[in-house]
């Protein structure tokens, strides 16, 4: 009696085990996102960091510099891979310059392009251009407005997935290029020297 019953059960185990056996078979595990920042064409970044400016006395590369003022500042920067391992963007600076007397403090625009020549490496280079505006004048005996650029090369060591810390130095230039008929042109050239981190999305 009870074998008659279990009959159409033996009739269907061949469809029912296989399922069954399939059912346990580990489904395959998520593959993990690369750490650190992502260079592929489309991809944007957000940056912020912190500088401080040690001043390069005289004349470097073909500008004169008389600027004897350290400097200290943090800034953002965005940034769109225009191209992979190449990206355009703009980067702002809010700096204290620690002048004789009260502190100068300034605000800097800049155009930004940054580029990592060997693909998969951490290390990048970067330009700035643009323009900056202080509260009084900078370096002393300036004026209060100066156009400024910038290059530099850093590192990037990854953190989490889409972010990394960055380390660098740049070399960095403020003049008024005699421009509003200055009739002076006191310029400062600096290594800037710069810790921060980026997310790309």
């Amino acid at each position: 009696m009870l074998r008659a019953r279990l009959a159409p059960l033996a009739l269907l185990a061949p469809w029912l085990l296989p399922g069954c056996a399939a059912s346990r078979v580990p489904l395959p595990l998520p593959t993990p996102s690369p750490a650190g920042m992502l260079h592929l064409e489309g991809t944007e970044f957000v940056a912020a960091r912190v500088h401080h400016g040690i001043p390069i006395l005289q004349r470097s590369f073909f500008w004169d510099g008389n600027g004897e003022v350290d400097d200290t500042g943090v800034g953002l920067q965005w940034g769109h891979f225009v191209a992979d391992d190449m990206a355009l963007g703009v980067s702002g600076n809010a700096t204290n310059w620690w002048t004789p007397g009260p502190d100068v403090q300034s605000v800097e625009i800049e155009g930004l392009l940054r580029f990592y020549p060997v693909p998969d490496w951490p290390l990048f280079v970067s330009g700035t251009s643009g323009y900056q505006l202080a509260d009084h004048a900078i370096p002393p005996g300036g004026t209060v407005w100066n156009f400024s650029f910038g290059f530099g090369t850093g590192v990037e060591l990854p953190i989490a997935a889409g972010t990394s810390a960055l380390f660098g130095v740049d070399y960095h230039h403020v003049s008024n290029a005699l421009g509003h008929e200055s009739p002076r042109n006191p310029s400062q050239n600096e290594a800037r020297l710069w810790v921060g981190c980026a997310w790309t999305f």
